[in-house]
């Protein structure tokens, strides 16, 4: 497994928001944006589901993601494989702290269950000669 550097978890925790992408098992891809994300350590990203439809189709069929994220300087791309979670104390307490968020912002949404994102890859995408290089 890799990590990522601080640096990426920082960003992922402060982004607005993240682009996830999957594919479904016969190659159609689909990327969505994400706001309730958090670099949970330096090896697992999770991912809140409030609405994904496709996007859980296709983490059942083909459990591989990615999910980048950046800012107006830099930013990266971490890539791996998910575990869907709807029940257990984990979600639980996610689910609680999403609603809650959710709830001061005027909103009366519920995560439906938690992707958990096992890094595997993080990649750079800053532009320039680094772009696109495995950085872990």
């Amino acid at each position: 497994m890799a990590k990522m550097p601080l640096d990426c978890m920082e960003m992922i925790n402060n982004a607005y928001a993240a682009a996830v992408a999957t594919c479904s098992l016969d190659g159609v891809p689909n990327v969505v944006s994400c706001s309730m994300k958090q670099a949970w350590d330096a090896e697992t990203v999770m991912i809140s589901d409030q609405f994904m439809k496709k996007t859980l189709a296709n983490i059942q069929a083909n459990p591989r993601m990615a999910l980048s994220v950046w800012d107006e300087t830099h930013g990266y791309q971490v890539k791996g494989t998910v575990i869907y979670e709807n029940d257990g104390p984990n979600y639980e307490a996610i689910s609680s702290q999403v609603h809650q968020i959710l709830s001061s912002m005027g909103y009366d949404f519920r995560s439906k269950g938690v992707c958990w994102l096992r890094v595997e890859e993080v990649y750079s995408i800053t532009p320039g000669p680094d772009a696109g290089e495995l950085i872990s």
